[in-house]
C-alpha cells in the first residue's frame, strides 16, 4: 500500500502534472495523436462551464501519481446526470499498492456528492490486469451495451449520401 497517498479533486496547480499523465495513458493505450495542452486542461477544466474533471492521487514528494479524469454527461432518460470516467491510470512505479482503488474511491465520494448514482467506464478489451482489478472493486461489464465508432472518412461519406 502506497504511504500517505493525498486523493483529491483536481486543482488549476495540478495541470502540468495532469498532462503528463494523460498522455502517459493516451501512449500506454497505443495512440500517438496527443495534442492536449496546458492552456487546453485550463480552459476546459476550469473555464465558466467545466468539461471535465479529474480526482487525483498526490504522492509523498507532492507530485501527482495517478488521476481518475471524468467528464459529465448532464441529461439522461431519468432526468439524471451521468458520470463517466475517461481515464483512470497510475504512474507505472506506484501500481500495486492500491492508489488505483483509493482513485476510484474517490470518485465514488464526487459521484455521491453531486448527485449521481452510478459512473461508467471504457476499458481497452487487451488490458486483462485493469479488468481484473475492476472486477475485485466490484464493478461488472456491462454486456447489454457494445461500442460503436465512426470514422471521420465514414462521416464524410455519410454526410455525402
Amino acid at each position: 500500500m502506497e504511504k500517505s497517498v493525498i486523493i483529491r479533486e483536481m486543482q488549476k496547480a495540478d495541470i502540468p502534472e495532469v498532462l503528463r499523465l494523460m498522455e502517459a495513458i493516451v501512449v500506454f493505450e497505443g495512440d500517438t495523436d496527443f495534442s492536449l495542452t496546458e492552456n487546453d486542461l485550463l480552459k476546459r477544466g476550469f473555464g465558466d462551464r467545466p468539461e471535465f474533471g479529474a480526482i487525483v492521487a498526490q504522492g509523498e514528494k507532492n507530485q501527482l501519481i495517478g488521476i481518475a479524469v471524468h467528464y459529465n454527461i448532464p441529461f439522461m432518460h431519468n432526468h439524471k446526470p451521468s458520470l463517466m470516467l475517461k481515464w483512470l491510470y497510475v504512474d507505472t512505479n506506484h501500481r500495486g499498492k492500491s492508489v488505483g482503488r483509493k482513485l476510484l474511491r474517490g470518485l465514488a465520494q464526487y459521484a455521491m456528492k453531486h448527485g449521481y448514482k452510478k459512473f461508467n467506464w471504457f476499458v481497452l478489451g487487451s488490458n486483462v490486469d485493469a479488468q481484473k482489478f475492476y472486477q475485485s472493486i466490484g464493478a461488472n461489464p456491462d454486456n447489454k451495451w457494445i461500442r460503436w465508432t465512426i470514422t471521420p472518412d465514414n462521416m464524410v461519406q455519410l454526410f455525402k449520401e
